[in-house]
């Protein structure tokens, strides 16, 4: 995200605070501030000192994030709107979540619960947050900070976001996608007589953000990677996956996948593959722009993708339907997609122009 900003010359960005240390970022030579790590202290103290290296900071900045979700960065937003410092969120990650499956009878109490979440500004109780916050809203919270500036993927976050936690219509700006790429395909090169498919798995950090417990790990999304084996298999790892999943899901490729590595697929995909399949992973933007069809499996996460109309998408509800799918497109070289649904312009705008310029601190 901030190198595209940075090489695109959108916004000037001076300092980092980060929670970790990531090389990509050392590479871009800005200077960083490391908050503290949750495992050496206790929250409470965490929180007090995330808040007051923040208000230092931004004496003369304002404040650029890419999520709201945790609550070492609620404490930092938080800070800054007590200093008075506009806050601008970018949607980093999902596309769209099944509500009700992410909330259930909670989405008939979001105008009351949207209230429920605001501590004052220095009370150190960040545990109770969490709690409070995953009880309401399991872990599908993006926006909670209410920033005064928005921008999301498509009108169908910003829905959510206004009906969610009341943020004003103006404040959120539909740019699409900041990595995107020109336009999206609807036709998918031939097989040409293969005989056996090039599939690409595209992995998803689902543990490490509580978007799956673990029995769905274990029985279905492990289960599906060990489908794909029989196919010629390329695994794309997430980026923020910990070590431990990591080794779950190589283990599950098995010895003869290809591991792609961890970088972020590029919009222009130049990548010998038949076919993509993934949970929610949002990489499947630049696949569809190389004209390789998805399969989204639903494997009970929280993030369920829609049934896009759009013919190279379609999407199947367990390892075993996801290997019937992939078998009948190898016979017939069609690929089954969805022929209804709803659109995916609602969830992913890709406008001609780049509004990014527009809506961004300058």
């Amino acid at each position: 995200m901030i190198e595209a900003l940075q090489e695109r010359g959108l916004v000037e960005i001076t300092h980092v605070l980060t929670t970790g240390a990531f090389s990509r970022l050392d590479r871009l030579n800005i200077a960083q501030t490391r908050l503290p790590a949750a495992e050496q202290q206790q929250p409470a103290d965490i929180w007090r000192q995330t808040q007051s290296l923040t208000t230092e900071l931004l004496s003369d900045r304002e404040l650029l994030y890419f999520q709201d979700q945790g609550w070492t960065s609620q404490a930092v937003s938080m800070a800054a709107k007590a200093r008075g410092t506009r806050r601008t969120l970018i949607q980093d990650g999902f596309l769209s979540f099944d509500p009700r499956r992410a909330f259930g009878w909670r989405k008939s109490i979001w105008p009351v619960s949207s209230r429920l979440d605001h501590l004052p500004l220095q009370a150190s109780r960040p545990r109770l947050r969490s709690f409070l916050n995953n009880t309401l809203y399991r872990n599908n919270f993006f926006g909670i900070t209410r920033p005064e500036s928005v921008l999301v993927y498509g009108n169908a976050m910003k829905f959510r976001l206004v009906h969610q936690f009341g943020i004003s219509p103006k404040a959120i700006h539909v740019t699409g996608p900041l990595l995107r790429p020109e336009a999206l395909r609807d036709t998918s090169p031939l097989l040409a007589g293969r005989e056996n498919l090039r599939v690409l798995f595209l992995d998803q950090c689902h543990l490490r953000y509580h978007r799956m417990c673990q029995h769905d790990w274990e029985t279905r999304y492990l289960p599906l990677i060990k489908a794909l084996r029989q196919y010629e298999l390329y695994v794309k790892l997430h980026p923020s996956q910990t070590e431990a999943e990591t080794t779950d899901v190589l283990k599950a490729a098995g010895g003869h996948a290809t591991v792609l590595g961890t970088n972020r697929l590029p919009n222009s995909l130049d990548l010998s593959v038949d076919v993509a399949v993934t949970v929610s992973s949002t990489a499947f933007v630049s696949c569809l722009a190389a004209g390789i069809p998805v399969i989204f499996c639903d494997c009970g996460g929280l993030d369920l993708m829609p049934h896009f109309a759009h013919p190279l998408t379609t999407n199947s509800t367990s390892a075993q339907q996801t290997s019937l799918l992939l078998d009948m497109f190898l016979k017939s070289q069609n690929f089954p997609g969805n022929t209804r649904g709803e659109s995916l312009e609602d969830h992913l705008y890709l406008p001609k122009a780049n509004p990014f310029a527009q809506v961004l601190p300058k």
